[in-house]
């Protein structure tokens, strides 16, 4: 059935029935009209005849009612509320009569509600899952939006659409190969207006994205302490991520104790078959290495 102002109002007259100040069905529509951006409920009928305005508001999906014009309104209409009151109980009338619609209480939330879309449509990607599948992520650090649009900018003409950059930030496993931790991607968002305060479902597309292989210019990419030692004995990722829990121990000067090195010691850790192949690649189940190894190792602190 269809919903309309007179539904709404209808819910505020109930739910103050036997309160100190209650609102008759006449001056709830009042109300509702302010709330839904008019001085009167005139006017919204002549909005709505005209097509500015839904004919029903049961198929808005979202609301920002102007909670300002409604307090004002109900000043003239000499309705003791408070301001709290009167917005608390517009919301309940919304919520029991349009479950379905969401209401926002400001413009900002509207924009972050798109935004929810726009990191919704972006997780579901297809191909940005293929770019986080590749990168050897170990969860996602954060959806970040170079920019949002403002609700408010669209008309009941034109809806308000803009090119969205932004990535999605990926936790670094540090027992895997690292591949890169950002996930850029490109999206096109559109919110259409259908009255003063209604608006319809944001319509978000997904144009381009990848893993972004820049790694901040020059800057090599951190590795983990099984790749450092897969470089330096010259075996497999395989192997080394066997050694990768053994603890060094710190080589230093007697006299100025200082630290020249550092020294793995794998004799107790390694199986035969990697004791073997590193007998044969290194000459020893030793490692000493340099000061600076553990630079750009990542858990090296």
């Amino acid at each position: 059935m269809p919903v309309g102002i007179t539904d709404l109002a209808h819910s505020l007259r109930k739910d103050t029935a036997g309160s100190a100040v209650t609102i008759p069905l006449s001056r709830g529509q009042q109300l509702v009209a302010a709330a839904m951006g008019h001085k009167s409920l005139a006017s919204f009928q002549a909005a709505r005849a005209a097509h500015r305005e839904p004919q029903t508001l049961d198929g808005v999906p979202h609301v920002v009612p102007d909670y300002e014009l409604l307090s004002a309104r109900a000043q003239e209409l000499g309705l003791g509320l408070p301001n709290n009151q009167l917005r608390g109980l517009m919301d309940a009338a919304f919520h029991e009569r349009l479950p379905r619609t969401k209401v926002h209480h400001t413009f900002s939330d509207l924009a972050m509600a798109v935004q929810d879309e726009m990191q919704e449509a972006v997780l579901s990607d297809a191909g940005l899952n293929s770019s986080m599948a590749n990168a050897n992520y170990d969860g996602i650090d954060e959806v970040y939006f170079e920019e949002e649009i403002d609700p408010d900018e669209a008309t009941l003409a034109e809806p308000v659409t803009a090119n969205i950059n932004g990535h999605i930030g990926l936790g670094i496993d540090t027992e895997r190969p690292y591949a890169g931790h950002q996930v850029r991607f490109e999206v096109a968002v559109s919110l259409a207006r259908c009255g003063r305060r209604c608006f319809e479902e944001p319509a978000v597309e997904v144009l381009s994205g990848g893993l972004d292989y820049d790694w901040d210019g020059d800057t090599p990419p951190t590795k983990t302490l099984a790749q450092a030692l897969a470089e330096a004995l010259k075996i497999d990722l395989a192997d080394a991520q066997e050694l990768a829990d053994v603890e060094p121990t710190e080589l230093s000067g007697h006299s100025d104790g200082m630290t020249y090195g550092y020294l793995f010691d794998f004799t107790r850790r390694v199986r035969p078959e990697l004791a073997a192949k590193l007998m044969a690649q290194h000459g020893s189940l030793q490692l000493e290495v340099q000061p600076w190894f553990f630079d750009g190792i990542r858990g090296a602190d």
